[in-house]
């Protein structure tokens, strides 16, 4: 009978415009398989599957309306459209796929997520994590599926079928909002109508108006669903039939991500060239390109700087990459999604926009940044949206202080640890349980993160309320955080590393020490112990301060540096061995770090993909035990940085970076005219690496700073030999076989040192 009531339902949602609808299927998993079966039977309109086990429907004997997808590959469907999507929850949920998906969803269409029996998911999701949780933690409940579960019981277009209950609403569009959705402008390419908004009209002649000077950069940002793609791909087409030698091209996160606009670009063009009455020169048609070429980010190098480049999803390309291609392209026109599937659309406008401005302002370009607000791939006032805004990106984007309180004199506020700043903090370590149950506090909290950090994504915050090995320190400006007009000022998550117990001999420990294996989690105690081969750091109990950040207005002024210390005297009285922190290096941040006793531990070789700098790690020791294991490896700290800065920096043309100023150079040479000699333990240390990269167990960029100890060491014709062949194996132009060939000569002369 269950079957027959939702075909029945599914029918009826068809006779008249609906919003999108979200459709629960909860119990068994054979079950809930069979029902979702029964609805594709019936539908057979464009479906997209996301599971990481198989779902045989074999009642069904054509397929090929239905596309599967792994959960993990969910971003190469972004871009592309979708009558009905379900999700397999059974694998486990992962709010930046879900959040995600939503967005491909056409009008009136579908999401169906198979799920557990409802009473029970919040414990079953915590057994089959749908997110990576550190190495040896556990949680018995999902507190993320509990907060879910309420907002989506109170939610009235929530469709929900079990094995015993059947709950079917229909959430129809208004007339009004019909009315309103019919009446858009329509931009006519000769007797080709192709539909725009007033608001896309605005954005694509003021895109095009900006490219008439000689360098422009255009920006079009916009939530999901805005049309942002189609204009990019009419913009492509306006370009090229313009101007037929035109040479442009369209980037993208992954290939799918530009479908709809290259969809969009070659129906406009074919129809031009084909179209007789067209005012494209005879002559010219057959230069211009049918289809919208695709380049991959990391390829844009190889083009001619005339070209003109389309870039989709920016938020999800490296800002380096972004920045690099606005300096090197006559025009580059670009799109994004803002608090959209990778939840960094906001730290793109804080962060990336103004560069933007700046960058455009040093080369003289015309910038120009439009917004589109309307919906066009559902209707006004969305049901399915609406509904995942407040499940998965539940923030708040105007983070001042409340109006009675912005009034009140400096001079009535103080800081425990920080004398004469300007505003009243009290100290909380937020309970779980407790946050679920409080939005208030919970929205502040993610709108901070967001807004201070580029990668914050959904996923973060199943980790703030699941994960048992983190938690969240806040400032507030008042110690009742149930007052309605509480402001959390600053925060810090705070990841507990390490006090792991490993067997004797454990060979995932053995891995871990040589650089072979790595565990979830522990992200500086798994490096240092990789670093120093040294197994204290795994087995040590440690802090990671995983993320800090500050209402905008309140920077400046101690508040983190007030946080910092509140955490860290609760480290203390946790019997912590030491506190650890892992960032992108810039000149600000380490000052800061060391203006609070933390110490500079490693240099990552590689420059991070988002934020484009160098990762450090830096550490303070809060017990005797710290203080002397951290000294133990001095030398090999101050070996391996000088390494970095004397050869990975230079050798690689990173001249740009602030690592290479004279100040942090002198700095660092400070810390080695302390070491009067190289401790017998550095020496050993060194030569462990050495030896596990001879027997292949650890791999050269992991030992590279041991090698340039010894070279330091010694001055003969063979070392000479040596620093050849270690310069040879940084190259980056070698091919597999060259590289191989280099290390096993490397590796035979290191053996006959």
């Amino acid at each position: 009978m269950t079957g027959k009531s939702l075909i029945d339902w599914f029918t009826k949602r068809q006779t008249k415009l609906s919003h999108r609808q979200l459709l629960l299927i909860s119990g068994d998993a054979e079950w809930c398989q069979q029902q979702t079966e029964q609805l594709l039977q019936d539908a057979r309109s464009p479906t997209l599957l996301l599971s990481k086990t198989a779902l045989n429907f074999d009642s069904i004997t054509n397929h090929s309306f239905i596309t599967a997808c792994q959960i993990s590959q969910y971003k190469q469907q972004l871009g592309t459209e979708y009558d009905i999507v379900i999700y397999n929850a059974f694998d486990g949920l992962k709010p930046s796929a879900l959040y995600a998906i939503e967005g491909v969803i056409r009008k009136s269409g579908l999401l169906v997520i198979l799920c557990p029996n409802f009473e029970n998911w919040a414990e079953y999701e915590a057994a089959h994590a749908g997110i990576a949780f550190s190495f040896n933690t556990q949680h018995p409940t999902s507190l993320f599926i509990e907060r879910m579960q309420k907002i989506l019981l109170k939610d009235k277009s929530v469709a929900h079928i079990n094995q015993h209950e059947i709950h079917l609403p229909f959430a129809r569009v208004s007339e009004h909002l019909q009315n309103k959705a019919s009446h858009i402008q329509r931009l006519k390419y000769n007797n080709l109508q192709s539909e725009l908004s007033s608001n896309q009209q605005v954005a694509f002649n003021d895109s095009l108006n900006n490219m008439k000077a000689s360098k422009s950069i255009s920006l079009l940002t916009a939530k999901r669903g805005r049309g942002k793609s189609t204009l990019l791909g009419q913009l492509a087409a306006e370009i090229v039939t313009r101007s037929s030698d035109a040479e442009v091209y369209i980037a993208a996160p992954h290939i799918n991500n530009a479908q709809r606009a290259q969809i969009e670009y070659k129906k406009i063009v074919k129809h031009l060239v084909s179209n007789t009455a067209s005012q494209i020169h005879k002559g010219c048609r057959k230069h211009i390109k049918s289809e919208l070429e695709f380049i991959a980010p990391d390829q844009i190098y190889h083009l001619p700087k005339q070209s003109i480049l389309i870039v989709d999803e920016a938020a999800a390309i490296a800002p380096s990459i972004l920045l690099y291609a606005c300096n090197k392209f006559t025009h580059v026109v670009m799109a994004t999604t803002v608090a959209g599937y990778e939840g960094s659309g906001l730290g793109f406008n804080l962060r990336v926009l103004p560069k933007l401005k700046e960058l455009s302002c040093s080369l003289t370009s015309s910038f120009h940044h439009a917004e589109l607000h309307n919906p066009l791939r559902w209707f006004e006032e969305d049901a399915l949206e609406a509904l995942f805004t407040n499940i998965f990106a539940p923030f708040v984007t105007d983070l001042t202080l409340p109006a009675n309180q912005s009034q009140q004199p400096l001079s009535q506020f103080h800081l425990p640890y920080a004398e004469n700043k300007a505003i009243d903090s009290h100290y909380h370590h937020l309970d779980k349980k407790w946050l679920i149950t409080h939005d208030n506090i919970l929205t502040q909290v993610v709108g901070l993160l967001t807004q201070s950090h580029y990668q914050t994504t959904p996923d973060d915050l199943m980790r703030i309320l699941d994960a048992s090995d983190q938690h969240v320190a806040v400032l507030a400006n008042s110690d009742d955080l149930t007052l309605p007009d509480v402001l959390i000022t600053s925060l810090a998550v705070v990841a507990h590393e390490g006090n792991v117990s490993f067997p004797p001999n454990d060979p995932l420990l053995e891995g871990i020490l040589s650089a072979q294996r790595r565990v979830n989690g522990h992200l500086v105690a798994q490096n240092l112990t990789t670093t120093y081969c040294e197994d204290w750091f795994m087995t040590a109990k440690s802090w990671r301060i995983s993320r800090i950040a500050v209402v905008p207005e309140f920077r400046r002024l101690g508040l983190g540096s007030c946080l910092l210390q509140y955490v860290r005297h609760s480290a203390e009285q946790a019997e912590v061995e030491y506190l650890s922190t892992s960032f992108g290096l810039t000149t600000e941040l380490l000052s800061f770090w060391y203006s609070q006793n933390y110490n500079l531990v490693k240099i990552g070789a590689r420059r991070d993909t988002s934020s484009g700098e160098h990762s450090g790690i830096m550490i303070a020791s809060l017990t005797t035990s710290a203080d002397n294991k951290f000294a133990s490896y001095h030398s090999v700290a101050v070996n391996d940085i000088d390494y970095f800065l004397q050869h990975i920096l230079k050798l690689h043309g990173s001249s740009d970076s602030f690592l290479l100023m004279p100040d942090f150079i002198q700095k660092q040479r400070d810390k080695s005219a302390q070491l009067t000699h190289s401790s017998s333990l550095a020496n050993s240390l060194h030569e462990l690496r050495i030896e596990q990269f001879n027997a292949q167990k650890r791999s050269f960029s992991n030992t590279a700073a041991s090698i340039y100890a010894r070279l330091q060491n010694k001055n003969d014709e063979a070392s000479e030999h040596l620093q050849t062949l270690f310069e040879r194996a940084h190259h980056k132009n070698l091919s597999k076989e060259e590289k191989q060939k280099v290390l096993s000569e490397l590796r035979h002369k290191l053996q006959n040192k």
